[in-house]
């Protein structure tokens, strides 16, 4: 949830922004959200053509939509308010004159956070009444209990160890409180000695017959603050597990028993207790998770019967930014697809922003564009990376180049995501507890998603700003495109792209869903063309939630270049039920439909291609028309070379085609790229570009059993060497040629 908030005198001048939804339909209204720390600013709707500025490349370029107006805001600067948890909005507590139980394990992974971390809560600072059990900021258990007057601190010396469960049980009678706190064994793991205790109140414990139930917040900040706390406060970074609550006395009853393994795939807490008392979790906590009881038995949520009972909280976890509109759009009926940006600069020119969104096609506007190719773009790709933080060196998430000489790009749009540590993390990220980041929500800024992006460690475009080069050569050369996206494969599949005589992917493809790379399956089996001129495509399997379709999972194994390893047990997606990891660890490498598959990195320059023997062939001079028999292939571009940064090969032992011909590889790729951690056997020898031929990239080229063809090129790099010297270079012309003979080809209609 967010906020408007005042920013501090010493912030410099921001505007930043997003659109809800991101993804859109002509006919449909989009909402605006800013947040401006000046105090009026002007805007205006454009198409995005071209957004990268530098030397040798094409002009920048974009189109202003007339029919949608443009406008003045007041601006106001607002926040998110990150952090997890559960809430019951109206618990209801009858019965409680004889007091109250309250029982749950609970699993701290961040025990010393520095500030108070809550486990559950029913306090009211108001009303002093109600009680939480929390973990001090130096990780001890601790209770305050409202007795109507004043709030109570009740202290343990109970100091639970990180990432290991323990089972809290509390009395809170009328005068006075009992607990024990036991904590559960490790398998063999001899645990700690169980605590019990029991302190008398300074007065009666006072209830609220109805109130606020939470699990890992508490709207008290401090027992002795002096006023109450509009949002939840004190996250716990961790899990818990199993919650009870019960009256006492004669006429106890079971007020609330919670089973969290129940609805998984949704954003519901479900009582069993037949009292209704079911809740809501805020901000996406992690499900899915290993409980106090699981052994390993079953490591599918699915199939299990016991041990995925918890869940996992995080102060850092944001899902909604929340932030209050600021004007609508209404997008015309008949507006082309294609990826567009509200521009919103300052009235005094001090700060600016691009907040791009997305809009479909329709068989009216496609008919009117006489589209016959759709460039698709990688939204699940610019959502798993959105705000990723790895060039934090403090994080065990961060990313480490070799190069001595190494630095970090810090231009405005990286010193905005240094500033605004509110807009949540990407699933290239770790907690503040440690654990791995698993949803990504596009309910916020995606402070990289602008047109003229700039990679803070690769000092080039990549994902977006990249993938507007390709935009810009269609429109250079006049050719007839829509746009889709990520999402639209994933929720209508084929018929997405089935009107389309050819599909380019984006620069990124790396996380299709099921859905999409089943689309992708069935378009080139009914004929169509693809050319895939990416790298690192379709390596992590994804997936959308499709109750809640901002938000995408991701589930790491542990195999495949990752900052972060998902624990065993706990790679099945929450909200499908289908395994994460690795596309390929699930059977499905992309080389069996795009003919390679991702094997190396690095940060350094790219390099060059060079033909081989078999391109040769006559049945390939289309491909090769205008272009010498030993021309090395993209040797300049804006990252080096057009085989760089993430690079795919040709192998048979991982299900390329066996009619696929390899048209050119990479060569010498120097020893600031590596291999991938899956494509090494033991011993662990010969990793790095010099030592080694599986770190390159082929361009590959085979025909497909519908009469369609695949093209891939196997690098990140392309596009940046495509948009090379305004268009005019040999990838550019090797693209274009395949391009115009695919449309050759006729229609998958």
């Amino acid at each position: 949830m967010g906020s408007p908030e005042t920013a501090d005198q010493n912030y410099p001048a921001e505007i930043i922004g997003y659109v809800e939804p991101w993804i859109c339909s002509p006919g449909e209204t989009v909402d605006v959200k800013i947040s401006s720390t000046e105090p009026e600013y002007r805007y205006r709707v454009v198409r995005l053509i071209q957004g990268h500025q530098g030397p040798n490349a094409p002009p920048k370029r974009s189109e202003e939509i007339p029919s949608m107006q443009p406008g003045t805001g007041k601006g106001r600067f607002q926040v998110a308010q990150t952090g997890s948890y559960a809430i019951v909005q109206d618990f209801n507590q009858p019965n409680m004159q004889h007091g109250l139980h309250v029982s749950l394990y609970f699993q701290p992974y961040l025990c010393v956070s520095g500030h108070t971390q809550t486990l559950v809560s029913t306090l009211d600072h108001p009303t002093k009444t109600g009680f939480a059990a929390v973990l001090t900021p130096e990780g001890y258990v601790s209770f305050w209990i409202g007795t109507g007057q004043d709030i109570d601190v009740i202290e343990t010396k109970f100091l639970p160890a990180s990432r290991r469960w323990a089972h809290l049980s509390i009395s809170l009678g009328t005068m006075s409180l009992e607990y024990t706190i036991s904590p559960v064994a490790l398998f063999a793991e001899q645990p700690p000695l169980a605590m019990y205790g029991h302190e008398t109140f300074s007065n009666r414990m006072a209830h609220a017959v109805r109130t606020s139930l939470l699990f890992g917040a508490g709207y008290v900040s401090a027992p002795k603050s002096p006023s109450a706390n509009t949002h939840p406060t004190n996250f716990f970074n961790g899990r818990i597990d199993s919650p009870v609550l019960r009256s006492l006395g004669p006429q106890a009853e079971i007020l609330a028993r919670y089973a969290f393994a129940l609805k998984m795939s949704s954003d519901t807490i479900v009582d069993i207790s037949g009292r209704g008392m079911h809740g809501t979790l805020i901000n996406a906590p992690t499900r899915a998770v290993q409980g106090y009881d699981w052994d390993g038995t079953s490591v599918d949520w699915t199939k299990a019967s016991y041990g995925y009972g918890a869940i996992h909280f995080h102060e850092d976890d944001l899902d909604d930014a929340g932030w209050a509109s600021d004007f609508s759009i209404h997008v015309p009926t008949n507006l082309r697809s294609g990826a567009y940006a509200v521009e919103v600069e300052a009235v005094n020119g001090r700060a600016r922003d691009s907040i791009t969104f997305f809009v479909r096609s329709t068989p009216e506007t496609r008919a009117k564009v006489g589209a016959k190719v759709a460039l698709a773009l990688s939204t699940f790709t610019y959502l798993a990376y959105a705000n990723e933080r790895m060039y934090d060196q403090s994080k065990p998430s961060r990313m480490l180049a070799p190069d001595p000489n190494f630095r970090i790009h810090k231009d405005e749009d990286f010193e905005k995501m240094e500033r605004r540590t509110d807009l949540g993390l990407s699933t290239y990220d770790v907690h503040l507890d440690g654990s791995g980041v698993m949803y990504s929500s596009a309910k916020r800024p995606m402070l990289a998603m602008r047109p003229g992006h700039i990679h803070w460690a690769l000092h080039r475009p990549r994902e977006f700003s990249a993938d507007l080069l390709m935009i810009g050569f269609l429109e250079h050369h006049g050719i007839p495109y829509d746009t889709v996206t990520d999402h639209d494969l994933h929720s209508k599949g084929v018929s997405s792209i089935l009107p389309y005589n050819t599909v380019i992917t984006g620069n990124h493809p790396e996380y299709p869903s099921l859905e999409s790379l089943d689309a992708y399956t069935a378009y080139a089996k009914l004929g169509g063309n693809i050319m895939y001129l990416g790298g690192n495509g379709f390596y992590w399997a994804s997936t959308l939630d499709s109750a809640r379709p901002h938000r995408l999972e991701v589930r790491r194994g542990d195999q495949g270049v990752r900052t972060y390893t998902v624990p065993g047990g706990e790679r099945v997606f929450s909200t499908n039920g289908q395994l994460g990891t690795l596309w390929r660890s699930r059977g499905r490498a992309p080389n069996y439909l795009f003919g390679v598959g991702c094997c190396g990195e690095g940060t350094g320059p790219g390099v060059a291609y060079k033909r081989t023997e078999a391109s040769l062939d006559k049945n390939y001079a289309w491909i090769f028309e205008g272009i010498g028999e030993e021309e090395l292939l993209g040797e300049h571009g804006f990252g080096g070379g057009a085989s760089g940064d993430e690079i795919d090969k040709f192998d048979l032992r991982n299900g390329s085609p066996a009619n696929a011909i390899v048209l050119a590889t990479s060569i010498g790729h120097p020893d600031d790229f590596g291999i991938f951690p899956e494509d090494v056997g033991f011993p662990i020898l010969h990793t790095l570009g010099t030592q080694t031929n599986e770190i390159r990239s082929d361009i590959v080229y085979y025909e497909t059993v519908g009469g369609g063809a695949v093209f891939s090129v196997g690098s990140i790099n392309w596009y940046c060497s495509l948009g090379w010297n305004g268009y005019e270079n040999n990838i550019a012309r090797l693209t274009m040629n395949v391009l115009q003979g695919f449309l050759q080809k006729g229609s998958t209609q």
